[in-house]
């Protein structure tokens, strides 16, 4: 507290005392009021340097002598009515010679909940209200509950705190313990528009497939059998490298030099070299083996097994490179190929001009590349002329028969023209079980322990011992199996891969990896670090909180009230609305209601450090609370309203997610506003009891109560006459110097050709913005992990070896049942399958059904859509074994199945022997399957809809040339390709369906085009819920102040500050994807609360435009300032973030912070000084 002489107090003053609503004055003076001078308002320089003359010591009136006044005791004969006719209570009294007036009936302009300091003089012009006994008020007008807190602060503190804890146990027991999995969160496994077509078929589908596998499960339990799954057959892990050629070796490529080359084999190495490996890798079964031979390990899908082959002939591919050196032959061998080596359609080449000595050179030279290619095992020495290695490889990739051998690990820009490669890839492949299973058709496991084996596979187990198992014990199996597996690759190789990755470990590459197995560890290493950003964003607004407040009590109980606002919101989400589907996105109302919770904590705080400076409420700290809670609580409650309703503009959206995080956002809003307006309120009373100006270095101690009290002493100092309370310098510079520079003519004309000048700028930018074309980053782009991911994504082509999106083609289902669906109270209800009644898998319906798989394979216009495995599209076509086995009735003859020789027969099966067939023929070996492993069950799971006694629906799929089951790709690549894939099914209803039944369902089981449809979704509601939410704050402040004005100008402010978020945006390089589309969505949200706070606070002063504007700075300037840094300050540990979703969000939050503190002092306070249209002061004010 600085004080100033005697002489300069002005807080009540004598006849030259300026002379407003609620001032004391002169008798005189009421009789003819006058208006004040501006200057005694504003703070004006002239006017503080020649105050007028301090009435004398013994006009002053005492303090019991004040009360009794302001309690109505006094005579009151004179009451009078102020210009606008509301009656004044004036309670004359006279001390000494100078007889003095005081007006006490005149409600006070910031009582409605501005906040800032100010001086006594501009304290005392505006007397204290009188509220008419109610209710919620007592005969002082004092608030009850207020009286209640002060009265009982220790006990109400206590009470809150306990219910909080309470309310924390019963979530943890209810909702935490209850959780599936453990985790309380919500899988966004499915997450779409349920209204929208491809949610529709891709649940249609989905429902329908798994109905009909439960109930054969259930139909093969009852009938028995099993079927043994050998050990490491199957594939359970990957090792994924990723090489790059360095920057100073880029002319010639990751195979340009030897070292090179040898750099990434000893990669692999890591794993080929250690006889461990063997017990974990997948085996090779595609060859028989003798009882006393170990089956050897899968070779890694990498380009060096050319290089590193068991036998070269130079002489032999040296002969291949010149023939197919010429283009027209690669083109003639891509055409006669295909049936001269594997007698395949060849009636396609009827209507060419190939001839039998054509296809005989095509069978010639096709067995010279096999032969070449049988010899890539990785198991020699580096070829020396690994030149013609390289050559021999870019011939290749152009030869549909063979490319698949090569194109895997060569980038998207190898070829013959530019046989540079810059980057490579390579899998090593890890199996299970680690023992062996034998799996009964339901799907029960049972395991055979070997007992004389040594570690290595041999051709056969010894002496095994079958045990059953549960589904349970089952998960559980797998989930040791991988841990065993996680923490064997840990202790033996992940020291040798991350030297390896190092770029210092070589010269002309870099290495990058991932592992399935270790994934897990890494994203949950990646969360923790981020975690521990996240926590400095947290303690500075501790610090920020203790700074302010000045005792580590209140910045405490502060903290305590933003983070149980979040348990306490979770708790009435869930438990009692009953709000199941509880989105991972809602983990950021954390960061939302620190932002949100500091600021309002510091309305709270300095508008109890205000009240210090208004001898009309420092009566007894009743009467003093119920001041500090009347006039926060319409404010903030203002401010929470305009956020809560911004964030439920979410509810528009059809996504579950997003629905979930805007209720709970709202929810966790509302609480912390209620608790600020509790907690924090009885902690702000036991603080003035025991602590304020009692305590050493801002801590409670010592703690006993404090006497006389901090509203005596105020009390005592204004009553004493010692001088002025000056404000802080932050409020002081808001007083003066922000609202002086506003009101600058000047100023305001360059302040506006400022803003509209970046306004114009981040218009143009924001019409660029434009949906993203790339697959979505999730790390930081420089994260070993995403580096791996992104050159996959971007170097690549799809390769043979590559997975490719399934696209069904599926007869025999109806559209899904949506019946009482919705998400938010039942996340696991989707609806119920429908079935067609009318299918039936005829003759001609298996016929037409053979003939779209065929059309698939070889028609060339799909060239581009679908994927090409050894010169045909890769289809999964169950009919063409079905048919093969209705023939010969097994399945030992691979080659009559592929060449088609029983094309020759009558094929097709009748539907009446289906029942007699078809469990048999699921459990035959697939020829399809290139590792001889898989059955008909699990190579056409999905194509064939057999429940154990008819066949519900039937599918033909495909693969994707372009889109993967893995990557998120942008919403114009994919919905290219989902339009071919529609036009396919278009045609094929024309046709199929009049054979089988029921329409066409098309549709992915990877809810690639689901999640199509959900980035349009994004981008609609991102526009949808910012627009919504500044329509919804103008409606709030509109109604809440009454002044049409105001609420257009603080909504062009929350819109500015959504224009200027957008267009940094793109001029940072973001594009609209899923991330940024929901964080715009809740720009206004963010951006309402500064504007709304300068708006109410302008609208309940008094004065001129210009003595509004000052008031409002100099109440809330310090406030909204304190807001702004800590919300600032908070969000930059979050830019350090490897997690994408959390760098952008801190980005953002800075971003929408900042925006918001410069349009609402600069941008919207500038409007308002500009223009000076009047506020009425009672009355119709719109």
């Amino acid at each position: 507290l600085r004080r100033k002489p005697p002489q300069q107090k002005q807080f009540i003053s004598s006849s030259a005392m300026p002379t407003e609503k609620g001032t004391i004055a002169p008798e005189a003076d009421m009789e003819n009021p006058t208006p004040p001078p501006t200057a005694s308002v504003y703070g004006n320089d002239d006017f503080a340097e020649n105050p007028p003359p301090p009435a004398p010591a013994s006009d002053t009136p005492s303090f019991d002598e004040f009360q009794k006044i302001l309690s109505g005791d006094a005579n009151d004969d004179n009451d009078k009515q102020d210009d606008n006719g509301t009656v004044m209570a004036v309670n004359k009294y006279t001390k000494g010679n100078v007889p003095v007036a005081i007006a006490v009936g005149e409600p006070v302009a910031a009582s409605s909940g501005t906040k800032g300091t100010s001086s006594p003089t501009s304290a005392s012009s505006t007397a204290f209200p009188r509220y008419p006994p109610s209710f919620f008020t007592d005969d002082r007008g004092n608030l009850k509950a207020v009286n209640l807190v002060v009265r009982n602060p220790c006990l109400i503190f206590w009470l809150i705190l306990i219910l909080c804890f309470v309310i924390a146990f019963l979530l943890q027991v209810l909702v935490f313990r209850a959780a599936e999995g453990g985790s309380p969160f919500t899988v966004p496994r499915n997450e779409f528009d349920l209204a929208d077509v491809r949610s529709i078929q891709y649940d249609s589908y989905r429902l329908a497939k798994t109905e009909v596998q439960t109930a054969k499960a259930a139909f093969d339990a009852n009938e028995g059998g099993q079927e043994k799954i050998q050990k490491q057959s199957e594939l359970a892990a990957i090792a994924y490298w990723v090489f790059e050629a360095d920057t100073a070796n880029t002319d010639k490529g990751v195979f340009g030099t030897s070292d090179s080359i040898q750099g990434m084999k000893d990669a692999y190495d890591i794993f080929l070299d250690d006889p461990a490996f063997k017990d974990y890798c997948v085996l090779d079964y595609r060859t028989p083996v003798a009882a006393n031979e170990t089956r050897k390990c899968r070779v890694p899908l990498t380009p060096l097994s050319m290089y590193y082959a068991s036998e070269w002939d130079e002489e032999k591919v040296a002969a291949v490179i010149d023939q197919f050196k010429d283009p027209a032959k690669i083109e003639l061998f891509n055409t006669a190929g295909l049936c001269a080596l594997q007698n395949l359609y060849c009636e396609l080449l009827s209507t060419t001009n190939i001839t039998m000595e054509d296809r005989m050179w095509a069978f010639a030279l096709g067995m010279n590349v096999s032969s070449i290619i049988s010899k890539w095992d990785m198991e020699g020495e580096l070829v020396s002329n690994f030149d013609q290695v390289t050559e021999l490889a870019s011939y290749l990739v152009q030869v549909t028969l063979f490319k698949g051998a090569v194109d895997f690990g060569f980038d998207t820009g190898f070829s013959v023209d530019n046989p540079i490669s810059q980057y490579s890839r390579g899998i090593v492949f890890w199996g299970g079980p680690l023992k062996e299973l034998e799996v009964e058709s339901s799907g029960s496991e049972t395991e055979t322990n070997e007992t004389t084996t040594s570690g290595t596979s041999t051709g056969e187990p010894e002496e095994l011992e079958t045990v059953q198992l549960t589904d349970e014990e089952k998960e559980k199996k797998e989930e040791s199996e991988d841990d065993q597996r996680k923490e064997f690759i840990k202790a033996k190789y992940l020291d040798d891969m991350n030297k390896q990755s190092k770029k210092s470990t070589h010269v002309e590459i870099n290495s990058y990896y991932f592992m399935t197995a270790l994934i897990g560890d890494v994203i949950l290493d990646i969360v923790t670090k981020d975690a521990m950003l996240a926590i400095f964003s947290f303690a500075f607004i501790v610090f920020w909180l203790r700074i302010n407040t000045g005792s580590w009590f209140l910045a405490w109980i502060g903290f305590f009230e933003i983070f149980f606002s979040i348990p306490i919101s979770w708790f009435l989400f869930t438990v009692v609305f009953r709000i199941k589907y509880f989105a991972t996105l809602n983990t950021l109302a954390l960061f939302i209601v620190a932002a949100i919770g500091a600021d309002d904590i510091f309305i709270f705080m300095d508008a109890y450090k205000q009240s210090q400076y208004h001898p009309e409420i420092l009566v007894d700290l009743e009467t003093r609370m119920s001041w500090v809670y009347r006039r926060t609580g319409t404010a903030m409650a203002i401010t929470s309203a305009t956020t809560c309703a911004a964030f439920l503009c979410t509810l528009i959206t059809p996504l579950a997610s997003l629905q979930s995080f805007g209720i709970f956002a709202a929810f966790v809003i509302l609480i912390d506003y209620v608790l600020v307006m509790t907690l924090f309120c009885t902690a702000v009373v036991i603080y003035h009891n025991r602590y304020e100006n009692n305590a050493k270095f801002g801590c409670c101690c010592p703690c006993g109560p404090v006497t006389p009290s901090n509203t005596d002493e105020a009390r005592l100092a204004l009553e004493n006459n010692e001088g002025e309370i000056k404000m802080d310098r932050i409020s002081e510079f808001f007083k003066t110097k922000v609202a002086g520079f506003v009101m600058v003519p000047l100023h305001r004309l360059l302040l506006g050709i400022l803003f509209l000048t970046w306004l114009a700028v981040a218009i143009w930018k924001m019409s660029q913005l434009e949906a993203t074309k790339e697959s979505e980053q999730f790390l930081d782009e420089e994260h070993p992990l995403q580096k791996s991911i992104s050159l996959l994504d971007k170097h690549f082509p799809t390769a043979d070896d590559d997975l490719g999106l399934k696209v069904h083609y599926v007869w025999g289902l109806d559209e899904v049942d949506r019946t009482g669906v919705n998400l938010l109270l039942d996340p696991e209800n989707f609806g119920s399958p429908s079935f067609v009644p009318g299918f039936e898998f005829n003759e001609q319906c298996q016929t037409d059904l053979l003939g779209f798989c065929d059309k698939l394979k070889t028609d060339p216009q799909y060239n581009d859509l679908i994927k090409r495995k050894n010169g045909l599209g890769s289809v999964f076509c169950f009919v063409e074994e079905l048919a093969s086995y209705n023939v010969k009735g097994n399945m030992d003859d691979c080659d009559y199945v592929k060449q088609g020789l029983w094309r020759n027969e009558t094929w097709q099966v009748n539907t009446t022997d289906l029942a007699t067939i078809m469990p048999d023929f699921l459990k035959q070996k697939s020829c399809m399957d290139e590792n001889g492993r898989e059955t008909i069950s699990g190579r056409y799971q999905d194509e064939i809809g057999w429940n154990g006694l008819a066949l519900m629906y039937v599918s033909v799929s495909t693969e994707s040339n372009v889109l993967d089951p893995f990557g998120i790709d942008g919403e114009a690549t994919t919905r290219a390709e989902y339009k071919q894939f529609i036009d396919i099914a278009e045609e094929q209803e024309q046709i199929i369906s009049k054979s089988c039944g029921g329409s066409v369902i098309m549709s992915d089981l990877d809810r690639k085009f689901v999640f199509m449809n959900n980035q349009a979704i994004y981008v609609q509601s991102a526009i949808q819920s910012a627009v919504l939410g500044v329509a919804i704050a103008f409606g709030v402040l509109l109604i809440s102040t009454r002044v049409f004005h105001l609420a257009l100008f603080a909504s062009l402010s929350i819109m500015s500050v959504l224009i200027s978020v957008v267009g940094t945006m793109v001029m940072m390089g973001w594009t609209l994807g899923s991330i940024e589309s929901t964080l715009i969505g809740i720009i206004a949200g963010f951006s309402v609360d500064y504007v709304v706070h300068l708006a109410h606070a302008y609208e309940i002063a008094k004065g001129d435009t210009y003595a509004r504007i000052t008031e409002a700075f100099s109440d809330l300037g310090i406030s909204v300032f304190n807001g702004m840094i800590t919300s600032v300050a908070a969000s930059i540990p979050l830019f350090f973030c490897q997690l994408q979703f959390f760098a952008k969000f801190g980005t953002f939050l800075c971003l929408t912070i900042a925006y918001s503190w410069i349009f609402a002092n600069f941008g919207f306070m500038t409007l308002l000084a500009q223009l000076k249209i009047p506020l009425k002061e009672s009355g119709c004010r719109l």
